[in-house]
């Protein structure tokens, strides 16, 4: 039997007694519990046992396990007694033996200062010798020759570590001063015979020299050396060179670009031959004579039209981008322990390539204005007799301004790329302000020849010439704003590069210009947005003006008082609309045919219609109140003349005004015999 089921914290006796019987077969109840009770009773009294047997042995081994821990507590003292011991006598050693070593050391620091001195001594006769042999050979002339060259650069190394030893000498400093006006007088004699073997790209004579400056510790200036040379050379190619060009410049420069960094990694032994030779590209395009600014500025001047300006400005970039291609080639060229070019120096050289492009920005601008005119002056805008016919031709310009400017910012990104647009906007502004000036004069004539007509009573409104003309000039400013909107979105944003000679922001602004912001819509923009609201008023004051000449009447008309008495008992039935109201109602009911024949397709008449409709509803309510002393049947008269305006604006397709309905009800109200019409 498992005993570990009694010892379960969730033991239930009547779930094991039931389990115990089902497990039991056939047997009898009676049996099976006597049998149960039997064997546990054997189980209970051999757990007894065990647990006294193991209760006795507990009780047996205390009394050792005493006696071993009090044993050991004992020798534990005893073993802290003998460490207190060995430390005492540790530190009586210490004490013994502390002035022994003080002195040994003292012995030592002495021994040290003594073979320093001794060192200082020797070196400080070496000095004096090599010094003597440097100041002999510099007066008798420093010599050519490979194997002498090999001495005496053993012999400046050997005093450039003798002055170190010599560093605590109490006359260090001026030893210092003595070598360095040496070595200055020894490279102010070795430069042109270094530069003689640099200009003839001699390797075993340069070698030498090399290895002379880097014994005395100035391997830079043989940098400096080769450099100039190299710049000499190639300053002495470009002025026998027949013809000047940036592209020529390009090939001359980069021709032997893998040769001299192989030149300044073995010959030279420069750490940093790519920074070198980014160097000395600087060095030379600063140095050119003639400079390729003046080169590209003289080009410049004998260009006769502005198409040839932007054909120079686009053959230009196309150089330099060439230009800056083959240095890249040099720079990503693979070769083991690569040189990494820090950023300024790189930026440097960029903004020396591009000085004639930069130089020539400010022109762009010019040209970019004068091809933008030019369009203007090819479209044969001239003013014409017929106002519709000009806004038409307006009209189709601002049209065609997308494609030109489409055109002009595409070609402008192929000289400076994103930089482009401080350079582009002020030429976009010239001829969005070239057009609104066109539209304002071409507005001010429709409206002159509006308000003529006006004063010699011949308006006739959607028949006017003045209507479709101010319409047409007014989509032309709408279609002009939208262009300028649509371009803004396009030419908005761009890339920043990576690599410092491709960042043309850095390169072709100055610092102020790259932190502006970038130029959004032209100024013109906002005379433009005024242009088109006036043309829009103007458009609608035309179309109103026949409906506001018979409005006018109303007030002075003399059927809405002195009715005589018979009159008045008319039936309504007997009145009909007057005259004025039925003007306006004839001519709002042929607006919509006419205004068809001047608007293009996407633009519905509706619009203008219910404006109309409204206007004269809310110009007929004024002009009511005006009335003074309106008698009944001048009611009735009035009243009869707003059912027929209602009953045309809803075959248009509205309704009268709210003020207009609330007069109605008011003078119904008033009139006699309201209550039975």
């Amino acid at each position: 039997m498992d005993l570990k089921t009694f010892a379960d914290d969730d033991f239930d006796s009547k779930k094991w007694i039931n389990r115990a019987w089902s497990v039991s077969g056939n047997q009898e109840k009676e049996v099976f519990v006597s049998n149960a009770v039997t064997r546990l009773q054997l189980y209970m009294k051999q757990l007894t046992n065990s647990l006294d047997e193991t209760t006795t042995q507990i009780v047996n081994s205390v009394p050792r396990i005493l006696q071993d821990a009090s044993s050991l507590q004992v020798e534990g003292a005893l073993l802290q007694q003998k460490l207190v011991t060995l430390e005492q006598q540790v530190q009586g050693v210490e004490q013994q033996t502390g002035q022994s070593i003080e002195s040994l050391q003292r012995i030592d620091r002495l021994k040290s200062r003594l073979e320093t001195a001794a060192s200082a001594l020797r070196e400080a006769d070496k000095w004096a010798a090599l010094a003597t042999s440097l100041e002999d050979i510099l007066e008798a002339g420093v010599p050519t020759s490979g194997d002498k060259l090999a001495e005496l650069s053993e012999q400046v190394a050997a005093m450039t570590a003798s002055l170190e030893v010599l560093s605590d000498a109490p006359d260090y400093e001026f030893k210092r001063v003595q070598l360095e006006t040496l070595y200055n007088r020894l490279e102010a004699a070795v430069s042109p015979p270094l530069i003689d073997a640099l200009t003839q790209m001699d390797a075993e004579r340069t070698c030498a020299y090399v290895s002379l400056y880097r014994g005395m510790g100035r391997g830079r200036s043989a940098a400096r050396c080769w450099r100039r040379a190299a710049a000499t050379r190639l300053a002495a190619d470009w002025r026998r060179a027949h013809a000047h060009s940036t592209r020529l410049l390009a090939r001359m420069l980069t021709d032997d670009g893998e040769r001299q960094v192989e030149w300044l990694s073995t010959v030279l032994q420069a750490e940093t031959p790519l920074t070198e030779l980014m160097r000395l590209y600087t060095d030379v395009l600063l140095s050119l004579d003639p400079s390729p600014t003046k080169i590209v500025s003289a080009s410049f001047k004998l260009c006769q039209s502005p198409e040839e300006g932007m054909t120079l400005l686009v053959d230009l970039k196309t150089d330099t981008d060439e230009l800056v291609s083959s240095i890249r080639a040099i720079i990503d060229a693979p070769r083991p322990n690569k040189e990494t070019l820090p950023t300024s120096i790189l930026r440097e050289l960029g903004r020396v390539i591009y000085v004639p492009l930069r130089e020539l920005m400010p022109k762009y601008t010019e040209l970019q204005a004068q091809l933008f005119l030019a369009n203007l002056e090819a479209s044969q805008l001239k003013e014409q007799e017929d106002l519709l016919e000009y806004s038409r031709a307006l009209l189709s310009v601002a049209e065609r301004c997308e494609g030109w400017l489409g055109a002009a910012y595409a070609r402008g990104r192929t000289i400076a790329g994103d930089v482009i647009a401080p350079f582009y906007a002020p030429a976009v502004e010239s001829l969005a302000s070239a057009m609104l000036s066109l539209i304002n004069s071409h507005s001010r004539r429709i409206e002159t020849k509006f308000l003529a007509a006006v004063t010699a009573g011949r308006s006739t409104g959607v028949l006017s010439e003045s209507f479709p003309a101010a319409l047409a000039l007014e989509a032309a400013a709408a279609e002009l704003l939208r262009v300028l909107a649509a371009r803004q979105e396009v030419e908005t944003g761009g890339e920043n590069p990576e690599h410092p000679l491709e960042d043309l922001r850095s390169l072709l602004l100055d610092s102020d210009a790259q932190r502006a912001e970038p130029p959004g819509l032209p100024p013109s923009t906002n005379g433009l947005q005024r242009a088109r609201e006036q043309l829009r008023a103007l458009a609608r004051a035309v179309l109103r003006n026949p409906v506001d000449v018979q409005l006018d009447k109303i007030p002075q008309l003399a059927v809405w008082h002195n009715n005589d008495a018979l009159s008045t008992d008319l039936p309504d039935f007997a009145l009909s609309p007057q005259e004025y109201i039925t003007e306006i109602g004839q001519y709002l009911m042929t607006l919509p045919q006419h205004l068809e024949m001047h608007l293009p397709e996407k633009q519905a008449p509706w619009q203008f219609l219910s404006e109309v409709c409204t206007h004269t509803c809310e110009v007929y309510a004024e002009k009511i109140l005006n009335i003074r002393n309106m008698d009944a049947l001048g009611t009735k008269r009035c009243l009869t003349d707003i059912v027929y305006l209602s009953s045309v604006v809803e075959d248009l397709g509205t309704s009268i005004t709210p003020a207009l309905k609330n007069l109605e009800k008011s003078l119904r109200a008033a009139a006699p015999g309201h209550n039975e019409s």
